[in-house]
């Protein structure tokens, strides 16, 4: 039976060392931990080779995706609950690995419980990861670090992560549907294009009588398509890159033209309004710096015109004015935000204030994506029918015609 060298800590927190047979390195783990001794290390004895993956702290080298939000969000929720439960940061580590050592957030966490070992503090082995933890999620480990508050920041980024996560989930899923019925509606039409469409058209074709308009249309369509299927196809791809490249290129003013227009432009507005709002929130209710609050808020909103607005904010603050006057010149977050931010500051409750205007916003923008998709759907019914009617009747017409002149 394989032997394996372990480190780990006993239920009083001492330290101790030895050997354990095991058949694999998880049953080592469990027959350590049913002896009251939890694992910080297992390496297998004598030169032997461990059957079940990595055996060290050491992440596993090559490839693999990153870590989702989704998958960073239930970590945070993890080391949240068990900090909170006053167990050590490498054992909070250790018993996130357990879980699942050959995922993605486990390779992360395998890397971070290596630097805590060797000393650092959380939020430097995190900043080490830049891919996958953000600035805001390191000032507010730093600031739990600092003030003794560990576990209820990783509490406040586990609600705002899930937040986040749920909303993008809700979109996402609400889009879903409509995305599905368009994509197979048009290749229903291409399919009908390029296959049915050559048949019908050298039965008509024979007939040598003059075709319906709407039948016209459709058999000179099919020619077209079947003649440059090749051009038609690298056309597009090419207006789709330029039109990447165009958007990129010319990016401020495209989102200032977003902005402006109507319905659209306002749900993606309260958007970055609620997610600058909750981001600044949390980070001024984590004892960070307004300064630097705002440097994390400004990375986190994605509109130019919105992150202009922040950008100037700080330097404008610097100078000795207030978030909200700032703001307010900017003429870019709606007038209520901007109200209620200025009675945060007047009240000294910011803080406070600003995740309520984050609920709000968070609110006007799951209704207005549901009554949006509520719309959508029937639309695209509606024009996924009118493509096939178009095409029945294309086909039926010329049918018609035929019958009534024999009879």
């Amino acid at each position: 039976m394989p032997v394996w060298n372990y480190s780990g800590v006993r239920g009083n927190g001492e330290r101790t060392r030895g050997l354990v047979d095991a058949d694999s390195l998880s049953s080592a783990r469990q027959k350590l931990r049913k002896e009251g001794i939890l694992p910080l290390t297992l390496e297998p004895h004598s030169g032997e080779r461990a059957t079940a993956g990595p055996t060290t702290g050491a992440p596993p080298r090559g490839g693999g995706r990153r870590p989702s939000a989704g998958d960073l969000s239930v970590f945070t929720r993890q080391m949240a609950i068990l900090v909170g439960a006053g167990v050590p940061i490498v054992d909070a580590l250790g018993a996130v690995l357990d879980q699942g050592p050959d995922t993605p957030m486990a390779r992360v966490a395998s890397r971070v419980r290596d630097l805590v070992k060797e000393g650092r503090p959380l939020s430097a082995a995190m900043g080490e990861i830049p891919a996958v933890f953000s600035g805001i999620y390191l000032n507010m480990v730093r600031a739990g670090e600092e003030s003794g508050t560990l576990e209820i920041m990783l509490d406040r980024l586990a609600d705002l992560m899930e937040k986040q996560v749920g909303t993008r989930r809700k979109v996402l899923g609400a889009l879903f549907y409509p995305l599905l019925l368009m994509g197979v509606g048009l290749l229903m039409v291409v399919f009908l294009l390029l296959v049915v469409m050559p048949r019908i058209t050298a039965v008509f074709e024979g007939l040598k009588a003059t075709l319906p308009l709407p039948t016209r249309i459709l058999m000179g369509s099919s020619r077209w398509l079947n003649a440059h299927l090749l051009a038609a196809g690298g056309g597009t791809a090419a207006v789709v890159l330029l039109a990447v490249r165009a958007a990129k290129r010319y990016r401020r003013a495209l989102d200032r033209l977003v902005l402006s227009l109507p319905k659209v432009g306002t749900l993606l507005l309260a958007g970055q309004v609620a997610r600058f709002s909750r981001t600044l929130g949390v980070l001024l209710a984590s004892g960070t710096p307004l300064q630097k609050a705002l440097e994390v808020a400004e990375a986190v909103v994605t509109s130019g015109p919105v992150k202009e607005a922040v950008a100037r904010s700080r330097v404008e603050i610097a100078e000795g004015r207030s978030l909200s006057q700032s703001l307010r010149e900017s003429k870019v977050f709606p007038p209520l935000a901007v109200h209620m931010i200025a009675v945060g500051e007047r009240t000294g409750k910011l803080e406070e204030l600003l995740l309520k205007v984050a609920q709000g916003y968070e609110t006007e923008v799951d209704q207005t994506v549901a009554t949006l998709t509520s719309l959508i759907e029937p639309v695209m019914i509606l024009f996924i029918g009118g493509l096939v009617l178009f095409m029945v009747l294309s086909v039926l017409l010329p049918i018609f015609e035929m019958s009534q002149a024999v009879s």
